[in-house]
């Protein structure tokens, strides 16, 4: 089993994964835990911990001098990726039912690694929606329906279907991630000099490990033969069209 060090940010959020193409990612303290409830060892005290050392509003206030433009850009990327984060939560929840309906033991457990990482996404995207005060999108319900079909119905094809629905999808998000953290650069380096609100670091970190964690989905399906599905070429263009026609939506829906 081969074990790669990758260094996920260069900011004092940033630590190590540890990850492995036969196994799920393991974490530790990543970025996106400054949101999570810190454990509490025992004969710890408050404080001893690096994580302790993150102030209080970081997680829990939102800038209050930004224009609209800006204020309308936080809220397109939270909304747009909490809206896909849903929707990879219900692709691979069709997947894996798929899976288990075909008796698929192999390939139901490897969904199911990358869906509990999808399910990670979304809980600290909702934190950040109310954190930042952001309107989720109005079609919730929609979303869901569509993703888990679209999950279903390659899953019930064949492994490889599923496969490069995965890759497709992917694809689609790690570069969009790419586009957002483009995007953020005037808000974490003012033209003034003045220092960004300390929630908007946090913020592009947490983008960042996400959009390898996205990449790490990606790989894991073309070792798992997605490009040998039958209709490998029209099958990722259709779903990749379909995913960037739901940012757009999601961008002001």
């Amino acid at each position: 089993m081969s074990i790669l060090f990758r260094p996920i940010a260069s900011s004092s959020f940033s630590t190590l994964r540890i990850s492995s193409s036969s196994s799920a990612s393991l974490i530790r303290n990543l970025s996106s835990h400054a949101y999570l409830p810190k454990p509490t060892k025992p004969g710890s005290v408050s404080g001893d911990s690096k994580e302790d050392d993150i102030p209080i509003e970081v997680t829990t206030t939102t800038p209050q001098n930004l224009t609209k433009e800006q204020k309308d850009l936080i809220d397109s990327i939270i909304r747009v990726d909490q809206a896909g984060e849903l929707g990879a939560n219900w692709i691979y929840r069709g997947q894996k039912w798929a899976m288990d309906l075909k008796g698929d033991k192999k390939t139901s457990k490897q969904v199911e690694d990358m869906w509990e990482n999808e399910r990670h996404h979304l809980t600290i995207l909702s934190h950040l929606q109310n954190q930042h005060r952001t309107r989720p999108t109005l079609l919730y319900p929609l979303w869901q329906a569509m993703a888990f079909g679209l999950g279903a119905s390659t899953g019930l094809m064949s492994k490889e279907a599923a496969m490069a629905c995965t890759e497709a999808v992917e694809t689609v998000i790690g570069e969009h991630y790419d586009d957002q953290l483009k995007a953020l650069q005037p808000l974490l380096n003012p033209s003034d000099s003045s220092t960004p609100h300390p929630s908007l670091p946090l913020m592009a970190n947490i983008l960042k490990e996400f959009r390898d964690d996205e990449l790490e989905h990606l790989d894991t399906a073309v070792e798992e033969g997605a490009q040998k599905a039958p209709g490998h070429s029209l099958l990722s263009a259709i779903i990749g069209v379909g995913c960037k026609a739901a940012i757009k939506v999601c961008e002001k829906v």
